[in-house]
């Protein structure tokens, strides 16, 4: 069923999916963090002062997650995709992040396409503290569109 404006409650931003897809491959993780699912048109004034949209660009994704094992599939394609010799070709994916409501449904969804991993990171070690290790994937993508 559709959600109409007098019944659609504003979904919270703690409940989404992340899913990946390699062609018939796929793989979901849990994500403490999504951030940068934007687009930008690129102007260029005209003659006439007018702006003429040239180009969109697209946000680098940035997801933030524990750090998890090495024999991980989302862990091996990052891994595998840094390993990479001179000319090599980068493996892309499809990546899915899904908002949800408080019925598990998708309330909102965005779609990246031909995305894959620009930077890995780990956040500070230290000792004085008890926190969890959380690494960043930044991933570059072609496109971005919002399905829902």
């Amino acid at each position: 069923m559709a959600h109409d404006s007098k019944t659609w409650k504003p979904p919270v931003l703690f409940h989404f999916t992340v899913e990946f897809q390699w062609g018939k491959d796929k793989a979901s993780a849990s994500f403490a963090e999504v951030d940068g699912l934007g687009q930008e048109l690129v102007l260029e004034t005209g003659s006439n002062k007018v702006n003429l949209a040239t180009d969109v660009k697209v946000s680098d994704v940035t997801l933030k997650r524990a750090i998890e094992p090495i024999n991980e599939k989302i862990t091996v394609w990052v891994k595998n995709t840094f390993l990479f010799k001179h000319g090599a070709k980068i493996k892309p994916c499809t990546l899915h992040v899904s908002l949800l409501d408080e019925q598990d449904k998708i309330a909102a969804r965005w779609t990246c396409e031909w995305a894959f991993p620009i930077k890995w990171t780990v956040g500070q070690l230290n000792a004085s503290e008890s926190k969890i290790a959380v690494e960043t994937i930044t991933l570059r993508c072609k496109s971005l569109r919002r399905n829902r």
